[in-house]
């Protein structure tokens, strides 16, 4: 391009106002990517939250995820996770296994990587069938030792004890009492079986024969009958995978109307066993014993941690009966969304695969109960020396009576 001499006699360009244009549209263009991208590092996070709004578990299953809230309100409180605030996007799944995979497309739908729930085993795999393609950071309650399987569910990290660990103390209990011989009460449900497959495994192990199995439908109108079945059949004691209130009920009533006091082992609901006013009087009695996380039981020397006492007064804040407490404790949300927080700030990152990574490397992430642990094969944070057995009618106790039934005397020598 020739040069031109100007009225001053300094040589002059002619001027290309296509380029001049396209330098500007560029540097525009540029600007506001960067104003994107800085407003998308202070943006809030979708938390997705799977519960049961409406069905006949709402009410029983709706406090299970105070645990949640409480780590979320201190973590915003305390500045969020890398300056991100975290918010919550509910989707109702009505506690159902056919429901979990919609409210979970609902989620996936919104743009949402990372959430927390369903309740339940069958819940869980019905849901897992939709966030594990999309690479969705999850935990749900679920005690199935399966769920915690990272080579099956790459994605999904288990919180709370498995099925295993919870045999495991059960056997132990049993053992140390001298029952020989030991009927199954399973209910119809994925964590029946990882209950079931467990203790067909860990009883006999320790010498322990088992009489009967009694596979129950949830929300059964009448235990009588299969609880009449595990005594002719000779058990001496019975180790129960039940879970939900109701079905507590059912069973103290059905044994109090037959007359028959076993020595019973079994899932953390049969705490509420020992809470006043759940069940008639006549149906109440000492050996019931639950497992339980061993930092929510005490003994004459031992006391709980003051980081768990702190986390059981914010519970104790909100409006829920003594009876659903002791469930809302053993809940997986609060080590979830703390566990979330080590992961984003080391990988530095809110990609999913970064946070699995982080996840999957973790030896000793401070948990409300211990210190969790995860490995790409195993997404299971506690094994069961964090387990114990509580005695389910020591409510009435100081610590105990204090606390609501959050802390339970701890069974003797196990």
């Amino acid at each position: 391009m020739d040069a031109e001499v100007g009225q001053a006699g300094s040589l002059q360009f002619p001027v290309d106002r296509r380029k001049v244009l396209a330098s500007a549209l560029g540097a525009v263009a540029a600007g506001t990517g960067l104003m994107r991208s800085a407003q998308a590092q202070t943006e809030d996070i979708k938390i997705g939250w799977i519960k049961p709004i409406t069905g006949p578990l709402a009410s029983s299953f709706g406090p299970l995820y105070l645990a949640g809230q409480i780590a979320l309100d201190e973590i915003n409180a305390s500045g969020g996770i890398m300056g991100r605030k975290l918010v919550k996007v509910e989707v109702d799944d009505q506690a159902s296994p056919a429901q979990s995979p919609i409210a979970t497309r609902k989620l996936i739908d919104e743009g949402v990587k990372i959430i927390v729930g369903p309740i339940g085993s069958s819940q869980t795999l019905a849901s897992l069938e939709v966030s594990t393609p999309a690479k969705v950071i999850q935990a749900a309650y679920a005690t199935a030792t399966e769920m915690g399987d990272g080579t099956r569910f790459p994605y999904h990290y288990q919180f709370n004890f498995t099925a295993a660990a919870q045999v495991y103390r059960h056997a132990e209990l049993l053992q140390k009492r001298g029952a020989k011989k030991v009927g199954l009460l399973i209910e119809d449900s994925a964590a029946g079986v990882s209950m079931h497959d467990a203790m067909m495994k860990e009883l006999p192990a320790r010498g322990i024969q088992i009489v009967s199995e009694q596979i129950f439908p949830i929300k059964v109108a009448d235990m009588t009958p299969f609880l009449r079945k595990l005594r002719s059949d000779g058990a001496e004691a019975i180790d129960a995978q039940v879970s939900n209130n109701v079905d507590i009920t059912q069973m103290l009533v059905g044994l109090s109307r037959m007359n028959w006091k076993p020595l019973i082992v079994g899932h953390t609901g049969l705490l509420f066993a020992g809470t006043p006013g759940a069940i008639p009087d006549s149906a109440r009695y000492n050996d019931v014993y639950a497992a339980t996380f061993k930092s929510l039981t005490y003994t004459d020397t031992e006391q709980p941690p003051e980081r768990v006492k702190a986390f059981c007064k914010k519970l104790m804040a909100n409006d829920v009966s003594d009876a659903l407490l002791g469930p809302a404790a053993t809940t997986p949300f609060y080590d979830y969304l703390y566990a979330l927080k080590y992961a984003v700030e080391k990988s530095k990152s809110w990609d999913t695969d970064q946070i699995k990574k982080a996840l999957d490397s973790a030896t000793a992430i401070d948990g409300l109960y211990g210190k969790m642990s995860f490995t790409p094969a195993r997404h299971s944070a506690y094994d069961q020396e964090v387990v114990a057995m509580a005695v389910s009618n020591s409510m009435e106790e100081p610590l105990s009576k204090e606390y609501h039934g959050l802390f339970r005397r701890r069974a003797a020598g196990v």
